[in-house]
């Protein structure tokens, strides 16, 4: 199901008509991704890795932005990532942050025994200055090119704003260092011309921090994580989980909606229909991966 579809069975989902005053695009694509991320965080259906590469005493590594949480976990129910320190693989432990605050273990060694995530307290620089190419839009979406490759800090689901047509959104790719697909609403003609001066505010970010820091630089570390979905802000966009749960994605999307309108009887049906989806695919998704699942036997014995 693309952007069009998406926004189609969202309409007649609601029971609204092609030109209701009550959808707006934007606000209905913010909802369904809202609705993609609550899916992908609740049934871990999207994966994927990041590769860190140690600096010798450096304790702290910030996660890429599409990172929800971790992912893989030991036989103790313990998450884990992979530690090569250039000769052999290595597995280490996830612990509590008021653990390792407690530890006080600063002094560094050469592979860590423990790690934690926080809060990314810097965010990155805001990023602003002119397109150096026109960008039509199409099907939705439209490219900002600046020839200087500023965009390298640049992530998918930043915030952009073209302050010459008083349009913004969002980025929703990265083509290089100097091209972006973005998506524009609100303003004059939401696209890019030459010399249109924009603004990007970088999302906020966690980071991951080693206890002890490893003493050596060039370690190769792999961090296992369920990934936040790229947004879709476009006709022919599609979020890269399976089709099949679409629908449950648009019955959230019209939870919000409802919310919104302050009709919650109509929102709770909605969310419940998605709250069992969810939980059906997690569980299928799981069987499907041969992931490890976790029982718990309440009764006492006689």
């Amino acid at each position: 199901m693309d952007g069009k579809s998406a926004l189609r069975s969202l309409r007649i989902l609601l029971n609204e008509s092609s030109n209701s005053d009550f959808l707006d695009s934007r606000a209905s694509y913010e909802y369904i991704w809202i609705a993609a991320k609550e899916f992908v965080d609740r049934s871990n259906c999207l994966t994927t890795t990041q590769s860190i590469t140690t600096v010798a005493n450096q304790a702290q590594y910030t996660l890429n932005a599409d990172f929800m949480k971790m992912y893989l976990k030991n036989s103790g129910n313990n998450h884990y990532l992979k530690y090569n320190n250039g000769s052999a693989d290595q597995f280490i432990l996830f612990q509590d942050k008021e653990d390792a605050i407690y530890q006080n273990s600063t002094a560094s060694v050469e592979i860590p025994s423990k790690f934690y995530i926080e809060d990314d307290p810097n965010l990155d620089s805001r990023i602003s200055s002119t397109a150096t190419a026109a960008g039509a839009s199409s099907g939705g979406v439209c490219t900002l090119t600046d020839a200087t490759a500023p965009f390298a800090d640049v992530s998918v689901g930043d915030i952009v704003h073209n302050t010459t047509d008083g349009s913004d959104g969002y980025v929703v790719s990265k083509t290089s260092n100097s091209i972006l697909v973005t998506a524009l609403f609100d303003g004059t003609n939401n696209d890019w011309t030459n010399t249109d001066a924009y603004i990007i505010q970088p999302q906020g970010r966690l980071r991951i921090v080693f206890n002890p820091p490893p003493s050596t630089s060039g370690h190769i570390v792999t961090v296992y994580y369920i990934q936040k979905p790229a947004p879709v802000f476009s006709d022919y966009g599609v979020y890269r989980f399976s089709e099949q749960h679409m629908q449950a994605v648009i019955y959230y999307a019209a939870f919000l909606y409802k919310y919104r309108d302050r009709i919650p009887n109509f929102g709770d049906k909605f969310y419940l229909f998605f709250d069992s989806q969810v939980r059906k695919a997690a569980n299928s998704l799981n069987q499907s991966f041969l992931r490890k699942g976790f029982g718990v036997n309440l009764r006492g014995r006689k």
